[in-house]
């Protein structure tokens, strides 16, 4: 870190530091100012690296997010003021990419700020290639033009926008910046000074020294000046790399210096050049001549040219000397009047002097609320995750979510406004270094293994060893028919006697070993079959397992669940570059990393929020391992006091949650309602997918399927259901091909029917073609207090509606004359409410569709106004987006990303482009055509 400055003003300058201006201008305010020290920062980029007072290299001041804190630190604890170069970030990329992000961080912790341009950073190209003939914007690739377009404008509109001091280092850029202050580059006169003569070599040397060739030119003059050389005119010196040190000697051993002959301004090479006393040639626009003398009241004294008239210029200098020496006498004496430090101190004095009028509150009005949603897959397979960030987007918020590699997605996409971000996880704690050898020689010491994953894991070992065996006979044989073969290659070594006999052992070996591994896995395969043929995934034994597991050691959610660790190692760091306002945590299994980002965040002095969204009932989950489960409860117990606000799905549920976590206020409640589909949504409905007809009964269920889902007892039903059918919108799994098995030994199999998902969208324009909508839930405290996706999406589908006796749906489905109720798991109950709903389906359904307040109560915009509320309440205030007409409405939950915004380049590229094609088949002659052009026209 910098050395601690003892003064009442103390300034920090940077981070560019180009032509060491820095550094220049932080002496030049200390002599102007003696109550003021001043200190320049810059990162080092290798090369053109000018003296600075503190400095660190690049990849420090981009990636090292502990110096980036520390400098932070520094930085609001030690200086009063900061004067901000280029709109870069100081800290890094610490609050975002540019300056906007630190700007609102050093005010809110009072200190002073004011922001300084150099050049193409706020130097727009499509306004400079409208004013200026030579602009190089039009040669360069148009990415990169592109690229510098979308940043100018955003600095400009920074600047012009930043009611503090403003300031340029070159008169042009007030073109662009005009509430800025002209604070002029500094030369150290003295160091440049040279009495060489001028114009009395044998042939007058021209130097050219551009530090971007491509902004200054010197493709255009290169052939021009060497023309010249070979005919014995001048002696050329191109200069590139020389260190800054050495420029004094190249320039003053030079006659002519040729600045720049595009940007149409003058900046640091062309004053050492003039304060060297030489004569000094570069394309100097009118008003820019004309800015200088009104506020100088002095001629600058930089001979005018472009490349179209260098050549001329340079002949009339050689042969009038006298003239070119007048012009550079003038340099120096410009040079210490205007760009000596003096100027430039009392420019950035009154920044210095004056109290700042900036609000403490004050940001770019494209600085956006952040908002990061996590969860433990990989986003794009959540609809609720989705619908929520779609939503939150839409009101003006900075949306991005977090979540881990999956199938469907890893690494970064953007979808709409809203972009996801799965990044790689690294095992750096699961199953690696000594967790894995200790986990492996205690399973190898066991002489029967605990769980079915340690025997295939086992088992995938012997697997691999018998591959690898069975591959050397391969290798061996394949040796032989190569023998004498056309390939030529040379003969294989014979196996010994003794190789054939160990290889011959290890096969008896591994047979024994597979045997061992069999024997060893008897009781898991046991316990297996009871599992497959009995287990439901809830019951009493469940549960006196998950209360045993919530008091031992080997249930806390680090024993059993390594692999977030992990995940915090990945995710942490890029929730912490991220500046986040809200964290929304998605289900439990990224709570503790939420939260952790929060406690390291207050250490920075910032605040994150975090709202939790409880999906489930964690103890309640059926079918997941009983320790693991308790493990979820465990992890959800240790950070939900962390939580602003919590969510969930159910009131029953937010009583429990309030019940068990001892919470200051009932959780908020939004449904998994389904949203509006898109107006040119087309889908095939179910029955015409079934190939139906419209007098078939179809009773649908939609959703995952295990055995705690009850569609079992739907299938043992249909014998007693003729010609009812039954239409399963699921996923293939091993639960599905059972229960179309068992419709088929039931002799129901024409009637139950396996139906792909669709987009979450359209739903229910999918499943409006049915009957009946199905909620089978058996008991289990889930699904006792659960008021599932489907339940919303039937009633949007305006389908009546046959729950199991699960008390929160079986109330509301009472409540609302919604359809019927039947005992969980009783067929012939089941039985009794089809036949019930079926003869009455009509008016109940008409009843749905003629309810708008009820389908606005189990529809997303109504869930989207809780939501609101919620935020509103966490984040204080919302943009004036989120109350605007239709906020509340979404139809895409996965959109395509967004068209990048039309810049004013790209505009003109194309109608230059448009231009030119008209050009070549225009009847006019090719010379009336040129000349019809602009030459910036034409160049484009």
């Amino acid at each position: 870190m910098p050395p601690r400055l003892d003064a009442p003003v103390r300034l920090l300058v940077g981070p560019a530091n180009f032509a060491g201006q820095g550094t220049r201008w932080a002496r030049a305010l200390e002599v102007r100012v003696p109550d003021a020290l001043a200190t320049s920062f810059a990162f080092f980029r290798g090369v053109l690296d000018y003296p600075v007072d503190y400095g660190v290299p690049a990849r420090t001041y981009r990636r090292n997010r502990r110096w980036q804190l520390n400098f932070y630190n520094h930085v609001v604890r030690n200086y009063t003021h900061v004067l901000i170069e280029a709109s870069r970030p100081i800290f890094g990329p610490l609050h975002g990419p540019d300056a906007s992000g630190d700007i609102q961080y050093l005010l809110t912790k009072g200190l002073q700020l004011g922001l300084i341009a150099h050049g193409s950073d706020v130097r727009i190209p499509s306004r400079h290639v409208e004013t200026e003939p030579w602009s190089p914007f039009p040669d360069l690739e148009d990415e990169s033009v592109e690229l510098l377009e979308r940043n100018a404008t955003r600095a400009v509109e920074l600047f012009t926008s930043y009611p503090g001091p403003v300031y340029v280092s070159t008169p042009d850029l007030l073109d662009y910046v005009p509430n800025a202050a002209w604070c002029p580059v500094v030369v150290d006169v003295d160091s440049w000074r040279s009495d060489a003569p001028v114009l009395e070599h044998e042939k007058p040397v021209v130097a050219h020294a551009p530090s971007k060739s491509a902004m200054k030119g010197s493709e255009l003059i290169d052939p021009i000046m060497e023309s010249l050389a070979q005919r014995g005119l001048i002696t050329y010196r191109r200069v590139e790399g020389v260190d800054p040190a050495d420029m004094p000697a190249v320039y003053r051993d030079a006659d002519i210096v040729l600045d720049q002959f595009r940007v149409g301004s003058y900046g640091v090479a062309a004053c050492e050049a003039m304060a060297a006393g030489r004569i000094v040639v570069g394309h100097i626009a009118q008003h820019v001549r004309d800015r200088v003398t009104a506020d100088t009241g002095l001629e600058l004294p930089i001979v005018d040219a472009t490349p179209d008239t260098i050549e001329q210029v340079v002949l009339d200098l050689i042969s009038n000397p006298e003239r070119g020496r007048a012009v550079a006498a003038r340099g120096p004496a410009f040079v210490e009047q205007v760009h000596d430090g003096r100027r430039s101190a009392e420019a950035l004095s009154a920044f210095v002097e004056q109290p700042s009028t900036v609000p403490a509150d004050w940001k770019p009005s494209w600085i956006r609320p952040k908002v990061v949603m996590m969860a433990g897959n990989d986003i794009v397979v959540d609809a609720r995750v989705l619908k929520y960030a779609q939503t939150v987007a839409n009101w003006d918020l900075d949306v991005t979510c977090i979540g881990i590699p999956g199938r469907k997605l890893r690494g970064a996409r953007q979808f709409g406004k809203v972009q996801v971000l799965c990044p790689p996880i690294q095992s750096k704690v699961l199953v690696t270094g000594w967790r894995k050898r200790l986990a492996n020689v205690k399973a190898n010491l066991k002489p029967w293994f605990s769980t079915e994953a340690e025997y295939m894991l086992a088992y995938g070992r012997w697997q691999y060893a018998s591959r690898e065996l069975r591959g050397d006979r391969g290798r061996d044989r394949r040796d032989r028919e190569r023998i004498g073969g056309e390939s030529g290659s040379s003969v294989p070594a014979q196996r010994s006697p003794l190789d054939r006999l160990q290889r011959a052992a290890r096969w008896r070996l591994l047979r024994l070993h597979r045997a061992i591994l069999h024997a060893r896995a008897y009781f898991v395969r046991r316990a297996k079959r009871q599992v497959d043929l009995t287990d439901l995934g809830i019951g009493k034994r469940r549960e006196r397992l998950l209360a045993l597991y919530r008091h031992l050691p080997s249930g806390r959610w680090r024993r059993v669940m390594p692999e977030l660790v992990d995940q915090e190692l990945t995710l942490g760091p890029l929730l912490d570059r991220l500046q986040i306002e809200v964290i929304h945590v998605h289900d439990v299994f990224m709570l503790g990393i939420a939260a952790r980002a929060a406690h390291r965040a207050a250490l920075d002095g910032r605040t994150i929020k975090i709202i939790y969204d409880a999906h489930e009932y964690i103890p309640g989950v059926p079918v997941v391992a009983p320790r693991r489960v308790a493990a979820y409860s465990d992890l959800e117990r240790e950070f939900i006091r962390d939580a602003d606000r919590v969510i969930t799905v159910s009131e029953p549920l937010a009583r429990w949650l309030q019940r068990d976590h001892k919470l200051a206020s009932l959780p908020d409640v939004v449904l998994n309602a389904p949203v509006e589909p898109p107006e040119d949504a087309e889908v095939k409905g179910l029955r015409e997918l079934l190939r139906l007809s419209e007098d078939a009964p179809l009773l649908v269920y939609g959703g995952g399927v295990n055995r705690a889902r009850g569609v079992g007892t739907v299938v043992e039903a249909m014998p007693q259901l003729p010609d009812v059918h039954l239409a399963i919108v699921a996923r293939a799994n091993s639960v599905t091909a059972e229960l179309l098995a068992r419709a088929v030994e039931l002799g129901v199999g024409d009637r139950v029917h396996l139906a792909p998902f669709v987009d979450a969208e359209v739903v229910p324009l999918y499943l409006r073609s049915a009957s009946i909508g199905l909620s089978p839930l058996l008991h289990a405290p889930n699904h006792d207090i659960a008021v599932t996706n489907k339940f919303c999406e039937y009633i949007a589908a305006g389908l009546p509606i046959i729950t199991s006796d699960t008390p929160a749906q079986a109330d509301l489905v009472n409540e609302l004359d919604l359809g019927a109720v039947y005992t969980a798991g009783d067929v012939d109950s089941l039985v009794q409410a089809v036949c019930k709903v079926l003869t009455d389906r009509d008016r109940i359904a008409k009843r749905i569709a003629d309810d708008p307040q009820l389908l606005h109560r189990f529809s997303w915009a109504a869930q989207a106004e809780v939501i609101r509320s919620v935020y509103a309440d966490v984040m204080g205030k919302l943009p004036d987006a989120a109350w605007a007409p239709g906020a509340t409405i979404v139809r895409q939950l996965l959109p395509g990303p967004p068209e990048p915004p039309e810049t004013k380049w790209r505009a003109l590229t194309q109608n230059a482009a448009t231009g030119s094609e008209r050009d070549q088949n225009s009847p006019l002659p090719a010379s009336d055509t040129v000349a019809a052009n602009p030459p910036s026209a034409r160049r484009l």
